[in-house]
């Protein structure tokens, strides 16, 4: 308990050492608010937000560990997002929305069969959502999600890496990565920074799976200048701390160009624990994304 409530502690730092920045105003470029029908705010840096993304990333790991995914060289996301508002009242909304993450991995393979670059369907993750939404005033959100998660190694990734003769005879009959979870979150929004902080538990698991999570994040934007480019740049983060992966921290952060309707292009780093699949605990990675994401609301 002390350990958490070392973490909870460093995590409100960081998130109320910026709340007295900026002022509201309404941006058509604004990034991290919704432009359309969503009441919450965007995680803009999250590596599991609820955002439709196209996603390139060259793995920047060293060295390979537990089944050879650091060994691949590039990791293309292909995330789909659809969101429904349902009801609506006053400050307080619901919503569904479905999430499928696919991810690719690219390497190049010498061998007396094959010589050149070869890919496979590492994962698709599968999430439905329910949101709670409600703005509690002008800068200040709150969400309590539940959802669904279950995730699907690719077939061929399976084969080509030896999977099928793992020595854990209870290997697939128990599944760490399908789960539903409650989860809470806040956000605050001012002109020039936005912020959220949260935490979820895990109520039900298909395997052996610690339940309780963290994550913080921020989101710099609207600068004053003269250009027009530099005005719509957005700078922000997001750290995670999963006890499932003994509260290590999960980094990811970069800068971005924002367009109409929360469409955006995006640099980011990501460092830490993988955010994908069954071997999430398994393998600690890193990579460099250039990505384009995209809002689809019914």
């Amino acid at each position: 308990m002390t350990f958490i409530k070392s973490k909870l502690s460093l995590l409100l730092i960081i998130f109320y050492s910026f709340t007295s920045f900026g002022q509201t105003n309404s941006n058509e470029f604004e990034p991290f608010l919704s432009q359309k029908n969503r009441s919450f705010p965007f995680l803009l840096f999250s590596p599991t937000d609820n955002s439709s993304a196209f996603k390139v990333s060259p793995l920047t790991a060293k060295s390979a560990s537990d089944f050879q995914f650091n060994s691949y060289k590039v990791l293309v996301n292909l995330k789909a997002n659809v969101f429904k508002k349902i009801y609506s009242k006053d400050n307080y909304q619901l919503a569904i929305s479905g999430h499928i993450d696919n991810q690719f991995v690219f390497r190049e393979e010498k061998s007396d069969n094959f010589n050149g670059v070869t890919h496979s369907l590492f994962n698709t993750d599968y999430f439905i959502y329910f949101h709670n939404d409600f703005v509690l005033n002008e800068n200040n959100f709150l969400r309590i999600n539940l959802y669904h998660r279950s995730s699907h190694l690719g077939d061929d990734f399976l084969l080509k890496n030896d999977y099928t003769r793992t020595e854990n005879s209870d290997y697939w009959s128990n599944d760490p990565a399908n789960y539903e979870t409650v989860e809470v979150l806040y956000a605050y929004n001012k002109e020039k920074i936005g912020l959220y902080a949260g935490a979820s538990y895990i109520v039900r698991t298909g395997g052996n799976r610690k339940k309780v999570s963290f994550q913080t994040g921020g989101v710099f934007k609207n600068f004053e200048t003269d250009s027009e480019l530099l005005n719509r740049v957005f700078i922000g983060y997001d750290l995670r701390f999963l006890e499932n992966n003994d509260y290590n921290l999960d980094f990811n952060g970069g800068f971005g160009y924002a367009f109409k309707n929360n469409n955006s292009l995006r640099l980011e780093y990501y460092n830490g624990y993988l955010p994908y699949s069954r071997l999430e605990k398994e393998i600690k990675t890193s990579w460099l994304s250039l990505a384009f994401y995209y809002n689809l609301e019914l």
